[in-house]
């Protein structure tokens, strides 16, 4: 389950439409060389969950990602932040 040694620091925190693409390419990549990316999302996993929250800027975070899937979390962001 994942590789502990995989450092995702580089990752840039999600800000905003600026930022998207970049975010996404590298959150991508890494959840990917950690076995956590599956189709076009991230894997219900809970690792998985706590990446893609750690990569977003602690004010774009909603309450209710709480409850939700890394999904379900990752099209929310999607939707509000793809600039296309």
């Amino acid at each position: 389950m994942g590789h502990p040694e995989l450092d995702f620091s580089a990752i840039p925190k999600l800000y905003g439409p600026e930022n998207f693409w970049h975010w996404r390419m590298l959150l991508r990549s890494y959840l990917e060389a950690a076995d956590l990316w599956k189709d076009d999302h991230p894997r219900e996993n809970p690792h998985a969950k706590f990446i893609l929250l750690a990569t977003v800027q602690t004010d774009k975070i909603e309450p209710g990602f709480e409850q939700e899937t890394p999904k379900q979390i990752f099209k929310t962001l999607e939707e509000r932040f793809c600039p296309y």
